[in-house]
């Protein structure tokens, strides 16, 4: 692993959403700094706006754990609940057990909750994770607790097309007050520089240079400035770094990195997404490539156990009862990895596990899925399909 070749305390470019490694030296900061006004402020619908890996989750995650503790916090990460599943989330996060009658309802409970929380003078937060995922019904559901509630801020952290669905309630008759909107933007090709030089310092690097000035190009080229995608393309050149013995990242590493990943230039990738949606909107024939649904296969010892479609977001893999995707076997960590999808990728990213992972036949902390990968952990395989 590079970490030791680098010197480096910690691995600079993980993918699992760390506070810590929350770069401030950009639109994150003041983003930051008008949450945390929010909070102060009180009650309201707030949102946070930003394209697929630009941060919005390690922003949460920074501010849950800044007021854990100071007041309740409840985060919500499956955007496709039922309203009364949503009620119920919040009242367990929150520790409202029903009474042993069992006659109170979830929102009788939070309605209780949230007044006596006013009347003590606190903030009660919710963060909504990937909420421009959560179906009509849950965001009615929020917004109502957000103009009930004179307690509660909550927080809806989702890509631009959540705006439209905030829209179309309106359209409903039912109305969206909010009190800001937050929008974070991918990276500029400055910001990246200190992306890179911030990750780097907080894993232990000291201020050396360790990616050579005119990789940058190469980096905003097929990132876009994505901090996501820089994760992913960093950790792969900083791995062909180790392996081709030198002490700095240079072009022919990022570019072995590309090769690795199939990648092509963020503008492409653009470009074909627009494209593609033009296609589905208008009629129009041009699209780049078939739409496809990414799908997982389970094997235990070679005997087939289940196949399902991986829905967008993070799915946790491991033994433990938390874990989305449950194995069982003693060899398999508690947490031992999760998939990440986005709109047109799945990557998978080992979680510190004891024993590793291996995608066909390699041991690997971090991969981007193409069909017909296999992922082996311990005596379970998973299979990635694109169909």
């Amino acid at each position: 692993m590079y970490k030791d070749w680098f010197k480096l305390r910690k691995l600079p470019f993980r993918l699992r959403p760390d506070p810590e490694f929350l770069f401030l030296d950009s639109e994150a900061g003041p983003a930051l700094e008008a949450l945390r006004a929010a909070v102060t402020g009180g009650h309201g619908l707030l949102c946070l706006l930003g394209e697929p890996g630009t941060g919005k989750t390690t922003l949460l995650h920074a501010l849950a754990r800044e007021y854990q503790g100071a007041m309740p916090v409840a985060r919500i990460q499956q955007p496709n609940l039922t309203a009364a599943e949503l009620l119920e989330a919040l009242c367990e996060q929150f520790g409202l057990a029903p009474p042993a009658d069992g006659v109170s309802l979830p929102a009788t409970r939070l309605a209780g909750f949230m007044v006596e929380e006013a009347r003590q003078g606190r903030t009660v937060l919710v963060l909504v994770d990937e909420a421009h995922r959560a179906p009509g019904h849950m965001l009615r559901a929020l917004v109502e607790l957000a103009t009930r509630a004179s307690a509660a801020l909550i927080v809806l952290a989702g890509e631009p097309e959540l705006s439209k669905s905030l829209a179309a309630l309106e359209t409903q008759g039912f109305p969206v007050s909010l009190t800001g909107t937050l929008r974070l933007p991918r990276l500029n090709q400055a910001q990246v520089s200190g992306y890179l030089d911030y990750r780097l310092n907080v894993a232990g690097n000291n201020g050396r240079a360790l990616f050579e000035a005119d990789t940058l190009v190469e980096i905003m080229r097929y990132t876009g400035g994505t901090p996501q995608l820089i994760n992913v393309l960093c950790d792969s050149a900083m791995n062909y770094a180790e392996a081709h013995s030198t002490q700095r990242v240079g072009i022919v590493e990022i570019r072995d990195a590309v090769q690795e990943l199939k990648w092509v230039e963020f503008s492409a990738r653009q470009t074909q997404a627009g494209l593609a949606t033009d296609a589905g909107s208008s009629g129009n024939q041009r699209s780049p490539r078939p739409a496809v649904t990414p799908e997982l296969e389970v094997l235990k010892s070679g005997r087939r156990l289940r196949r399902f479609t991986l829905k967008p977001g993070k799915l946790v893999v491991g033994r433990g009862e938390d874990a989305g995707l449950r194995l069982d076997s003693q060899v398999v960590s508690r947490r031992h990895c999760q998939l990440i999808t986005t709109a047109d990728q799945t990557f998978v990213e080992d979680l510190g596990s004891t024993n590793g992972i291996l995608v066909n036949g390699q041991k690997r902390r971090m991969h981007q899925l193409m069909p017909d990968d296999k992922i082996v952990i311990g005596d379970h395989t998973l299979i990635y399909h694109e169909s």
